[in-house]
Order: structure tokens, then sequence, then C-alpha cells
């Protein structure tokens, strides 16, 4: 892999073309100073908005410098003032600077900056000494005459090279560090001018790129790209060259996250594609167990699959990824080792949460950590950045594989987690996480079942309520109109309801001529009192009720 870094600014501004004037020498005169001073402040405001980047580096030769212009300075004292961008300096003054007509300019600097040409100032290539300087004359007037924005780029890739060539089947982890983020600063990396369709994370000015299970169709070039307001400062290209085999690699240690649509692809190949090898397989092994998985035999086993064996290539193929799958697999070609790929799991899960407000607490873990350690962080969205919540580093000895973050309530800035592995400082992999809230018109749909069961309920409740009061006060109406019907001689005297007086019933039978035979004849059912003593015109009933009609 190698590294190149292109630069953009410190560029010139000409004015030119003002155009023809005629007329009086005065008018000429004044277009000739608004011309002067118009070119005077453009200058200016070009030497206060300078941005130069460098690549860090180790090498104590290579330094940078700020070059001013000689018609500039002005006066007899001058100072370079420095404000670091990793905060450990704020307006230092780091150069003196005396001058008179007579002789040149005097400088009286601090480590680790030096003097240039004039009044140019120079330093090391070093990360620690980028951020913002500032030229001023201090004598006879104070005044600012120059200002630099001056910012660092470092570069790291994980170490998974034979030479010059990235090893076949491996993960590419690649990230591109600036000293500063200022407003409307974009760090990104960036596959042949478009964004990279890897695995990408960006936070604390890294911006980190993962290219997995590398092949011959990653070859070529990828840079990362740091702009300021839409203008392109600088670009730092890589260059990937893949091995065309896997036999001389070396154990590969890749993570994958265990879900349902998670998947991984193992790679053993032979350099040579007139290889005629008769016999392949592929196996796991855990703890002390070992597994055949798929051969050229048998290419498909439950979650592992193969295609055919062609004599040279010999994939495996792992989809869903669970999380024991944990575990060293290793692809023979006959009885040679080709391939060797040790997978570490990982998975991100979530508890608790609504309904009732209840606290959510989001875990991610670690299938094992073998003798490098590794750092697990969990990340939350915060506009279109990722804000670092909480990160452990676990070792072989720590009792736990897992860090978890608790949510005393949820919140709708809070649902988009993403748990991120890292060793050595490279990412390895990220696993994300979506939490969700009950919807606005959820809670309001279920706001309004539970109002039209309650009207619902009601409505029956009056109804049937309605019904009863009417049907007591019917049954009590009838009652007493059939009370105050009966003569008033019989009102207190006893008698027995479903009883029939026979001499009654033989004179309604003969009738009253007198009376109109469509008379309308009324009964009524009530209880009686005991009949009295000597009263010898009274029918004794065959049953203890009387039914009595009245005329």
């Amino acid at each position: 892999m190698s590294w190149l870094l292109s630069r953009y600014g410190n560029r010139t501004v000409t004015y030119s073309n003002m155009g023809q004037y005629s007329g009086s020498m005065g008018v000429t005169l004044l277009w000739i100073l608004l011309w002067i001073s118009r070119s005077g402040q453009g200058l200016s405001a070009e030497q206060l908005s300078k941005k130069i980047v460098f690549l860090a580096e180790t090498n104590d030769n290579n330094r940078v410098t700020l070059q001013v212009s000689p018609a500039v300075p002005k006066g007899t004292a001058h100072q370079w003032m420095w404000t670091s961008h990793d905060g450990r300096h704020s307006n230092t003054s780091v150069a003196q600077i005396t001058s008179s007509m007579n002789r040149s300019p005097s400088w009286n600097t601090q480590a680790p900056f030096s003097q240039g040409t004039g009044y140019d100032l120079s330093m090391q290539t070093k990360q620690e000494n980028a951020g913002e300087f500032v030229l001023m004359q201090t004598k006879p007037a104070s005044a600012v005459l120059a200002r630099f924005e001056v910012f660092s780029f470092v570069v790291k890739a994980t170490p998974n090279y034979y030479g010059n060539k990235v090893y076949l089947g491996s993960d590419v982890s690649v990230l591109c560090e600036v000293s500063h983020i200022p407003d409307g600063a974009i760090l990104q990396w960036e596959r042949d001018g478009d964004s990279t369709s890897n695995t990408t994370l960006f936070y604390n000015k890294r911006a980190h790129m993962i290219i997995h299970t590398v092949d011959q169709n990653y070859q070529g070039r990828s840079n990362c790209s740091f702009r300021l307001n839409g203008q392109l400062l600088s670009t730092v290209y890589t260059t990937l060259n893949v091995q065309t085999g896997t036999f001389s690699n070396p154990l590969i240690h890749l993570f994958r996250e265990s879900s349902n649509s998670s998947e991984v692809k193992l790679i053993c190949r032979s350099s040579s594609p007139s290889s005629s090898y008769r016999r392949a397989e592929w196996t796991v092994s855990r703890s002390t167990t070992s597994v055949t998985l798929t051969s050229s035999d048998k290419v498909r086993s439950d979650r592992f699959s193969s295609p055919s064996f062609n004599g040279h290539d010999f994939p495996l193929h792992v989809s869903p990824v669970t999380f024991e799958d944990s575990g060293v697999f290793t692809c023979f070609f006959e009885q040679h080792r080709f391939s060797s790929v040790k997978i570490t799991t990982i998975r991100v899960s979530e508890s608790g949460g609504p309904p009732g407000g209840q606290p959510v607490v989001v875990r991610c873990e670690v299938s094992e950590v073998s003798t490098d350690p590794v750092t697990l962080a969990w990340m939350r969205m915060e506009g279109s950045r990722w804000l670092l919540v909480k990160q452990d580093v676990l070792t072989k000895s720590h009792p736990n594989r897992t860090l978890s973050v608790t949510l005393p309530s949820l919140r709708s800035d809070q649902l988009h987690w993403q748990c991120a592995v890292f060793t050595e400082g490279m990412l390895r992999m990220t696993a994300s996480l979506t939490l969700t809230l009950p919807t606005q018109t959820t809670m309001s749909s279920m706001t309004d079942d539970c109002l039209w069961t309650v009207v619902i309920v009601g409505c029956i409740a009056m109804v049937v309520a309605g019904v009863l009061v009417g049907a007591l006060v019917f049954y009590l109406k009838r009652k007493k109109t059939a009370v105050t019907n009966l003569p008033l001689t019989q009102k207190n005297d006893p008698v027995y309801d479903n009883a029939t007086d026979p001499r009654r019933d033989q004179e309604s039978q003969k009738g009253q001529t007198g009376e109109d035979e469509n008379e309308e004849v009324h009964y009524s059912e009530f209880a009686l009192g005991e009949p009295r003593l000597g009263d010898t015109n009274r029918v004794t009933a065959r049953s203890n009720q009387v039914r009595i009609a009245l005329y």
C-alpha cells in the first residue's frame, strides 16, 4: 500500500481586466486609487485565510514552511503566535523578530519552530505542530499581518501485508485523521470519486474504512478527502495490491456480526489457476474438537456451503452467521493447508423499554478475547455524526465480554446505535442497533379505541337501565289501577287469587239485558287477607288465590 498527499490552496489572486476609462485626469487618478485599494484588500484577505495541509511523518528532516510576502511586514518588531489544535498551547509566542532599515531581521524562536527565509516560519511535519499561526506586528503599532490554518494528516492501515501486497481474503482497515475539523469540514473515504460502499465510520476527527474479504476486485486506489465548505483542501491516496493465492497466508483474524442477515465468505485459493488438486475440505476447530463442514464430496451442510471444487479454488460461504460460529476455520487441498481463518463473532441486543417508560439496556457482546486486547465502543447518532457514549478495553483475563449502556427512558434522539470493535486503534467491524418508540399515530389509535369502548359500554348500560326502569314503572302503574277499580265493599274483603265464585259466574253468564254485551272485562290478580269470622255470604276458595272479574 502506498500513500500520496495532494495539496490544494495557497492560491494567488490576480485582479485584471479593469477596463478602459476616459475623461479628465482627476477621474483617471481616482480609478487608479480605487484599483490599488481593491487589490490591497484582496491580497490582505488572502493572506489572512491561508490553509496548509501536511502529512504527519516521523522523519525529522521533513518540514513545512509558512511563507510570507516580503512586502507585507512593516514596522520594527514582529512575532509569530501559535494555538495548537490539540489544545496544549493557546496564543503562545513561538518567534520574536526585530528589524531595522540597516540590518536583516533578528530571530528568537522556540523549538520545534525555526527561522525560514525572511519572515517565514518553518516547522517539522509532526502531528502535534498543527494549529493556527498568526504573524503580528508589535511595533510601532499592533496589527495582524498574516494568518495560517495548518492541518496535519495521519494515515494508518492494518498490517495485513506480505511484502507490498495485501493477504487475499483478509480485512483491510485504514484510517485517516486530521488535526482539526472546523465547521463545514468533511473528511471521508472515497473510491473513484464516489463514497465507498464498504464499512465506514467517522468520529473523533477520524475517518475509518474497512474492506471486508479483499480480493482482486478491490485492487486500485482509494482516497481520503478533506473538504472545507465544498472546497477540496487535500487528498490522501492509498493503493491496494492483493495476493493471488492464500497458501502463504498466516492466520487471518476476522470479526463478524451474528444476525439473521449476516454472512461471511472465506477464501481458499491456489495462486496457479492450472493447479489440479483432487480433493478439498473446510474444517472448524473449537476447543479440542474439529468438524468437517464442506468438502469436494459434500458441498453443503446446514448453513455452510461451497461450490464444486475446480482443482484450485474452494471458498466457504456461511449464512447466517451465529454467535456460536466463533472458531478457527481451516482449508485443505489434499493434505496441504491452504488457508486458516479465525472468526470472532459480535452480537448486539436490547431489553426493557416501553410500555410504561421502563429503562432500556443495549448490550454488545464479543464471543472471545485472545491475546490482543479488544476495545468495544457504543456510539449514538447525533445529527450526522457518531457520538461516543461508552467504551471499554477487554483483555483475555477480563471477566466480562459485554459492554452495556442503560437508558433511564427512551427518547426520539436515542434510537440509532452502533457498537464498534477496535484492535490497536483500528476499526474491525460495526454492528448497528435501531430502537423504536410507539408512534403518535399508534398512541392516538389506542386512545380512540379505548374511548369508543367506553362510549359503547356506557350506551348499552343506559339502554338496559332505561328498559328496567320503564318495566318497573309500568308494573307499578298497572297494580295501582287495579286496586283503584275494586268496589268499595270489596277492597277490604279477603278473597283468594286464582279461585272462581260459582254464583258470580252464573250471574255473569245470564247477563244483564240493560248492559252492553261488548263491554270490556278487566282482570287483576292480587293477594288478599283472611276472611272475617261470621261472614256467611263469602265463598270458601278451592285454592289460595282468587281471580276477580271487574266490570
